[in-house]
């Protein structure tokens, strides 16, 4: 959650400037009709009184400024699954044992027909595709479903 809450840590302690500027966020939401004066000067203690994120975080949850801040943080990206990695890895295996036989008997016979693209072309397409499935289909659904799911988290 922003930088307020680094990694969603709820128990990490936050300090003045931070205090200053939720203050200030809370003082927006009444010059926009969001909160009264008495619920702004009860959650102003609260937030001077707060000493970690989460304390901090229940007073200012039902605030459209508060929720505009969060949904603007950027989402960590995600990585390459270790599936598409062992998949990688999967068809080195085969294509290494081709090259090298080959290389063998190009060094003991001479010139030898390169037979090991038999094998390496269909393993790369295979390979490609699914990269290219993980990357064009996979992934975007995967974001989608973060960013609904953090919405509703909200």
């Amino acid at each position: 959650m922003s930088a307020l809450i680094p990694n969603g840590d709820r128990h990490m302690r936050i300090g003045d400037v931070e205090r200053t500027a939720l203050s200030e966020l809370l003082r927006t939401s009444v010059d926009r009709g969001y909160l009264t004066l008495e619920e702004y000067e009860k959650r102003v203690g609260r937030i001077l009184e707060a000493k970690t994120a989460g304390d901090v975080e229940d007073v200012l949850g039902d605030l459209p400024a508060y929720q505009a801040i969060l949904e603007a943080e950027p989402l960590e990206p995600l990585r390459t699954p270790d599936w598409v990695k062992w998949v990688w890895v999967g068809i080195s295996i085969p294509i290494g044992i081709n090259l090298g036989v080959w290389a063998i008997l190009l060094a003991t016979i001479g010139w030898v027909y390169f037979w090991p693209m038999w094998v390496m072309v269909p393993l790369l397409v295979v390979a490609g595709a699914l990269t290219v499935a993980e990357r064009a289909i996979i992934r975007p659904a995967l974001e989608k479903k973060r960013r609904e799911s953090r919405r509703r988290r909200r």
